[in-house]
């Protein structure tokens, strides 16, 4: 049996959450928490100290393999348990999956930097900056119009069929849109209506969000003067 320990909300949690509710495996046992609490030490100091950082999503094997890193377990998982594929059937639909999975990737890093500079969470955490928010919320949207010019209007992201990039998507997306209320910029068109249809899948149930912390997130283009 696989084990999984993951936090319910948050973008690289999401990734796994998302793609077990798609893949559905029935070797994999999830142990999930609301939140880091460590007055509470939830994660527990046993489970953190499995991996170098501490950080959830982490995956054990029962050979005991320890996996961290939310892109290195779907690769992990993909290749333990094959069926129903989700990596792409053929090199091209493959290397379409990591491509906008890459870009994805990308767009996570400039959103969190933007976020963790400019918004009312991230203060008393790290320096705030004007700068810091203004490239990289340019970066994200950039990197969000890039995805409009590779994607077709096929049902999925990559294709014909759900993939590693459709969950990919779907929790960076839900968490900027929901946690915050940072749109998909006007001109992605497609990118916005596979967002609407995926949104519906019961995959993409959206996840309880803890209150205190939603409420300083929300809002964010507005708290960094942001505008398209």
């Amino acid at each position: 049996m696989v084990e999984i320990f993951n936090f319910a909300f948050g973008p690289y949690p999401q990734r796994v959450n998302i793609y077990l509710a798609e893949k559905q495996p029935e070797s994999v046992a999830v142990t999930l928490y609301a939140e880091p609490n460590e007055r509470e030490q939830t994660p527990t100091p046993e489970i953190g100290a499995l991996t170098p950082t501490g950080s959830l999503p982490i995956l054990r094997d029962v050979d005991g393999t320890v996996v961290g890193q939310s892109l290195a377990i779907l690769e992990y998982l993909e290749d333990r348990i094959p069926a129903p594929d989700m990596r792409g059937k053929t090199p091209a639909e493959r290397a379409k999956v990591r491509q906008i999975v890459h870009v994805f990737d990308e767009a996570l890093t400039f959103f969190g930097l933007w976020a963790r500079h400019g918004s009312a969470l991230g203060q008393g955490v790290v320096r705030s900056s004007r700068e810091v928010a203004d490239i990289c919320s340019d970066r994200y949207f950039g990197q969000l119009r890039l995805i409009e010019r590779l994607i077709s209007e096929d049902p999925f992201i990559a294709g014909e069929h759900v993939t590693l990039a459709d969950c990919v998507a779907m929790a960076t997306l839900q968490y900027t849109s929901d946690f915050y209320a940072v749109p998909i910029p006007p001109g992605c068109v497609k990118l916005q209506m596979w967002f609407d249809r995926f949104s519906q899948r019961p995959s993409a149930k959206r996840p309880p969000y803890p209150e205190q912390l939603q409420c300083k997130a929300v809002g964010l283009m507005g708290q960094t003067g942001v505008y398209f």
